[in-house]
């Protein structure tokens, strides 16, 4: 199937014509004077003007011949060495892939030109500027969105589960979660949750007092008489009574020892689970378990919808909060590489060493590009398109060509005279 190229410029199907009809008048006004030379007395001059002319019309012929044999068949005779570019554009394609790729798209041209134009601060000038970043970072959102939009929920949570359970085959987690543990006890930022914690574990002992008295006096009982006698309701509603009253205690007071008791324990659960295997192995069962529940799936479905629903909204807004301190991050970023001269030439290194690989990987691709890009058009239409192009520069070899042939014909003629 042949790919049928786009619709011609006017001003340059103008310009070929009017060229064109400059090169023709000019051949027709050379066959014009010959003609005439035979009305004109036998003079030397005559003989000197038949010479130019008829020297002009054999050069101008030649030529014409010369640039219709690029693009299409003289006269339409099948005369050999015809219409190259339509019969041999797959070849011609292929030569012009080669020839860009061996001599232009090199590793040492493309790197000279990488260093003498400084993309790198460059760059980093243009995204300095509140309005060029503002723009890089909308057009950044539109893509981001469209991204998103593609994502499936069901895709995305059987990956991160995937991953997830990959991971967990290879290595323990149990460590990671005693230093995550020690990090967190260390820094005090599991205070909070304790203090939600507390109240939540007061308020269910209140709640279940009870059911907590039955357990506790069946509790008792197992231990025979003395059991008995001290489980017995009004003991063990005493010692309820009083355990709500303490946590109380500890939930008013931050500062509380029973909270740096807890704190400790806490310390040590993270240290054994770094250290100790036997506990590790139990984790880690764990974690297997936690990441084969069907129900870990549907709640992280949950959790990524959620996650992905949030993320549209943001993306979609090009003028949103996103939008604006992705802006905010590219000026902070241009800033810093336009202040940082290591910095560029670690970035401008970077960029060398991507594109050249680029180069050398896929050079041979280009060639392969651009001789299947020929090998599709149109045979007729590819050399129109390349006529357009170039035809008007190539009819002033057809002019060039009678004017010489003109001035070679007076020099011949004026040898002959000479030898005469």
């Amino acid at each position: 199937m042949t790919l049928l190229l786009g619709s011609e410029d006017p001003v340059r199907v103008r310009d070929l014509r009017r060229m064109k009809a400059s090169a023709t008048g000019l051949l027709a006004a050379a066959a014009l004077v010959y003609l005439l030379t035979y009305a004109l007395p036998d003079t030397t001059a005559v003989g000197f003007l038949r010479a130019a002319a008829e020297a002009g019309m054999v050069g101008g012929l030649a030529d014409w011949f010369a640039v219709t044999a690029l693009f299409r068949r003289p006269l339409g005779l099948p005369i050999p060495h015809t219409a190259l570019i339509p019969q041999r554009k797959a070849q011609l394609g292929a030569q012009l892939g080669g020839f860009v790729t061996e001599n232009f798209l090199t590793p040492a041209h493309v790197v000279e030109r990488l260093r003498d134009a400084h993309l790198v601060p460059s760059l980093a000038g243009q995204l300095a500027t509140r309005e060029v970043a503002e723009r890089i970072s909308r057009e950044l959102a539109v893509g981001a969105a469209a991204a998103v939009a593609a994502l499936d929920e069901n895709d995305v949570t059987s990956l991160a589960l995937d991953l997830a359970r990959r991971d967990a085959a290879v290595r323990s987690y149990a460590p990671l979660a005693g230093r995550l543990l020690e990090q967190v006890i260390r820094g005090g930022a599991h205070r909070p949750l304790l203090d939600v914690a507390l109240p939540y574990l007061r308020t269910s002992l209140v709640d279940n007092r009870p059911l907590l008295q039955r357990q506790l006096k069946d509790f008792g009982d197992k231990y025979g008489l003395l059991g008995w006698l001290l489980a017995t309701d009004r003991r063990t509603g005493k010692l309820l009574d009083k355990t709500a009253s303490f946590m109380a205690e500890i939930e008013a007071d931050p500062q509380h020892e029973l909270r740096g008791v807890l704190d400790d324990w806490l310390v040590k659960v993270a240290r054994d689970l770094q250290a100790d295997p036997a506990l590790a192995r139990r984790v880690d069962a764990m974690v297997g378990q936690v990441l084969a529940d069907p129900a870990t799936e549907q709640w992280l479905a949950t959790v990524v919808g959620g996650v992905l629903d949030s993320l549209r909204t943001q993306v979609a807004d090009p003028e949103g909060e996103l939008t604006g301190r992705l802006a905010g991050s590219l000026q902070r970023l241009a800033d810093r590489v336009l202040a940082d001269a290591a910095l560029q030439l670690r970035l401008e290194s970077a960029l060398e060493r991507a594109v050249l690989f680029a180069v050398r990987e896929y050079a041979a691709e280009f060639t392969a590009l651009v001789a299947h890009v020929i090998d599709r058009w149109d045979g007729a239409q590819a050399a129109r398109r390349i006529e357009l192009l170039a035809g008007r520069d190539l009819q002033f070899i057809r002019i060039n060509g009678t004017v010489v042939g003109a001035l070679a014909g007076v020099v011949i003629h004026a040898v002959a005279l000479a030898l005469d």
